[in-house]
């Protein structure tokens, strides 16, 4: 029975690196993300794949990257993780998920990710339900929008066409909080998003791939690179893994005897 009860152990230790690493809830607590008012507040967990941080402040007439608005345009860190299952974001923004277009006034992007690098972004996962489009939905995307700023912008802005693959889920907040990286009195905003990576066909795996995020008139962005699946076990890695610690447990009994 006891050897039983160690095999039980280690199958569900398996099966617990496929579960659900995050809870879609737009409390980024469980990336590791802190809020405690100094710069060690950006960093994640060591297990996050990829993160970039740009925390800048300032009034409206504060230049970003490449344009204006300061702390209400600001995007602050993009977070990339995925398992075998998902790819996870995470999100810090100055910008209110509740701005609308109108009056010198944008509103948010959508995540947009681009497989291979090359500047074509060929899926859009839509934040909040704009244009027409779902909320947490997958797209690949035929016409983007482009922003203020021409050729200076990182990369697009929102999802204007595209067919829908399936759903993801995404959480954002609409309450700003303070007390979070240098600029402590500085309003920040979190957004959350898990997609099944089954949604990416074959693109899933096969190239490098970025994660890039701006508001509609493309003031501030960030930008993040990631390779799917280089560091996570494939599920049949995983079913294999108690099968050899049994093994393992077998012979160690035949020494014994």
């Amino acid at each position: 029975m006891r050897t039983l009860s160690v095999v039980a152990g280690l199958l569900a230790s398996g099966l617990s690196l496929q579960a659900s690493a995050y809870s879609i809830d737009a409390n980024l607590a469980d990336w590791g993300v802190t809020r405690t008012g100094s710069m060690a507040d950006w960093t994640p967990n060591v297990s996050v794949k990829a993160w970039v941080v740009e925390d800048q402040t300032g009034g409206i007439n504060t230049r970003l990257t490449p344009g204006y608005g300061g702390q209400a345009y600001d995007v602050e860190a993009l977070y990339v993780d995925y398992d075998v299952q998902y790819l996870y974001l995470a999100l810090v923004t100055g910008h209110n998920p509740l701005t609308q277009n109108g009056g010198n006034h944008y509103a948010p992007g959508d995540f947009a990710i681009d497989f291979g690098r090359n500047g074509s972004y060929e899926f859009g996962l839509e934040t909040t339900g704009s244009n027409g489009k779902t909320k947490g939905g997958l797209y690949v995307v035929s016409q983007w929008g482009t922003g203020l700023w021409g050729a200076a912008n990182e990369g697009p802005t929102s999802i204007l066409a595209g067919d829908l693959l399936g759903l993801g889920e995404m959480a954002y907040t609409t309450t700003g909080v303070a007390n979070m990286g240098g600029h402590a009195a500085d309003s920040h905003f979190f957004y959350e998003a898990r997609i099944p990576v089954a949604l990416f066909g074959t693109y899933w795996g096969a190239d490098d791939f970025g994660v890039h995020w701006t508001m509609s008139c493309a003031n501030d962005s960030l930008k993040v690179h990631s390779i799917p699946g280089a560091s996570v076990p494939e599920p049949g890695t995983l079913a294999l893994l108690p099968l050899g610690l049994l093994g393992m447990i077998g012979l160690a009994r035949r020494r014994r005897a």
